[in-house]
Order: C-alpha cells, then sequence, then structure tokens
C-alpha cells in the first residue's frame, strides 16, 4: 500500500508499506483493514508534510556539542542573560518565556500548591508566584541552581516556598500531594538521554506514574512537551493511561536562536494533564 502527498510547496511525500504480517488487524473485513492501514499512512504523510511547512519557518537548529559528564547535578552552572548552561548543556533559555507563562497557567489554575520539577532560570517559579498559587514547592539536584534559587526566594518575604535537594527521583517520595506539578527538567545522565528521549514519544513518559501519585483529585500536571502542533498518538495512548482527561493550548509567539540544541520550531503544544 502507498499513499502520497503534496505540500503547498508542491513537493510530494510518498510512504509505502511493503508488508504488514503477524496477523495484523487479521481479524478485520478486508475492506475495513485497508481503511485503517490507509488511514494510518495518510496521517504520516500529513505529519511529514506539517513538518515540513514548520521547517520553513524555524531555525536550523544545532546538534549538542558535548555529552553530559557524570550527572548534571554535579556540573558547573553558567547563567547567562538569555540561558542557563550546565556542562554543557543548554538547560534552559529565555525565548521559552510564552510556553513557561502558559504551563504556569496550567499548574497555578487552582491556586493551590504547586510542585515544580526544575528550577532552571526561575522563570516559571515566577511566573507561578504571579499567578497567586498558595506554595510553591521545588526539587532541585544542582547545588549552584539551588544556590540561585535561595537568592530568588529571599525576593518573596512571606511567601510559602520551599526549596528540596536532590533528584526528583530520590526526593518526591517524601513529599505529599499537589494541586499542579510543572515538570521541565533536563535529563542528568547520557542514559536518560538514551531511554526517556530517543526511544520515548516524550521525556515526562517516566514522570507520569509519579505525577499521579502526588496530584490531588482532579489535580493538573504540565510538562515541556516538545510537540509542534498536535500531540502523537503514542503521546495520546501514554497519557490516557495515567489521566482522566487531557486539555491542550497550541502557543506560538516564539523564535528560538538559530543554534538552539533542544528545539526548532515557532510553536508548542502545552498540555493539562488532569488527575
Amino acid at each position: 500500500m502507498t499513499e502520497t502527498g503534496m505540500s503547498e510547496s508542491g513537493e510530494y511525500v510518498r510512504i509505502t508499506l511493503e508488508d504488514l504480517t503477524g496477523g495484523y488487524l487479521e481479524e478485520l473485513n478486508p475492506a475495513i483493514r485497508e481503511f485503517e492501514i490507509h488511514r494510518v499512512l495518510k496521517e504520516s504523510v500529513a505529519d511529514f508534510d506539517a513538518l515540513h511547512r514548520c521547517g520553513k519557518r524555524g531555525v536550523p537548529g544545532a546538534a549538542r556539542t558535548r555529552e553530559i559528564d557524570g550527572e548534571l547535578a554535579e556540573g558547573a552552572a553558567h547563567y547567562a542573560d538569555s540561558q542557563l548552561i550546565i556542562s554543557g548543556q543548554q538547560v534552559m533559555q529565555d525565548w521559552e518565556r510564552p510556553i513557561m507563562a502558559e504551563m504556569a497557567r496550567v499548574a497555578a489554575r487552582a491556586r493551590g500548591d504547586v510542585l515544580e520539577i526544575g528550577f532552571g532560570m526561575g522563570i516559571s517559579a515566577t511566573m507561578l508566584l504571579e499567578e497567586g498559587v498558595r506554595s510553591y514547592t521545588v526539587i532541585e539536584a544542582n547545588p549552584e541552581v539551588r544556590e540561585r534559587a535561595e537568592q530568588w526566594r529571599a525576593r518573596y518575604p512571606g511567601r510559602d516556598i520551599r526549596i528540596v535537594p536532590g533528584r526528583w527521583q530520590d526526593a518526591i517520595g517524601a513529599l505529599g500531594r499537589y494541586d499542579g506539578i510543572f515538570f521541565d527538567t533536563y535529563p542528568s545522565t547520557e542514559q536518560e538521554i538514551a531511554e526517556h528521549v530517543l526511544d520515548a514519544p516524550v521525556y515526562a513518559q517516566h514522570f507520569f506514574p509519579t505525577a499521579v501519585e502526588h496530584l490531588v483529585e482532579s489535580g493538573v500536571l504540565t510538562y515541556f512537551t516538545v510537540e509542534i502542533d498536535s500531540l502523537s498518538r503514542m503521546h495520546q495512548r501514554i497519557l490516557t493511561e495515567y489521566f482522566s482527561r487531557i486539555e491542550t493550548t497550541l502557543v506560538t509567539g516564539f523564535r528560538p536562536p538559530a543554534d538552539c540544541q533542544y528545539y526548532w520550531a515557532d510553536s508548542m503544544v502545552v498540555v493539562a494533564a488532569v488527575r
């Protein structure tokens, strides 16, 4: 079976399925089976076409210049005006502000207790406080970033702000439940990148079971999706394994620098995953 699509520029995308073995969909009527297979092929063509159009609007992006040496928590943190670099990794950049603003709105919508995984540049932390949360807790593994978080906390006397040291995998078990969780942390090792970035539909996937355990009923998780204009079907299936309702918002109006190593498009989907 072959499906062909044509982009606005007149360029073709052609996907051919040469063989489908192993009894896939053999229980279906042949006409229905063919319809379902063609639908998958059509979706794949449409995805490539959408990527092609977005690529013309986006930036080239860049490959990482070095691997993580050991664990990110042990690396030196370098803050510049527009980015945070740890061990040569672009951990965060300030072009993300429109995305962070929408994620903060989602995580803080109950105006209750919010947990953030990873302090970064403190952009989202500030936005969460501005949204009027009752309390703000952050788990941060890197000592230099924690020091930055302590300096930030001093600007908000009287606010309920808690800074928890350590990796989230080690520290979160001692914490309770939250109205909102904001997950935007960088992989701590090369193994995490291989397992949870390169071989997973979304990096936050391995956090989903933990998030559910630490959300109140109807609490909400939001995270950095790296989804350009919609969620993949794989991504949606994983979400529905853990959450009762999924809401999405498309954020536009930003542009990563041309040498950004972790994103290249000019839009991103923000998710509200409701327990």
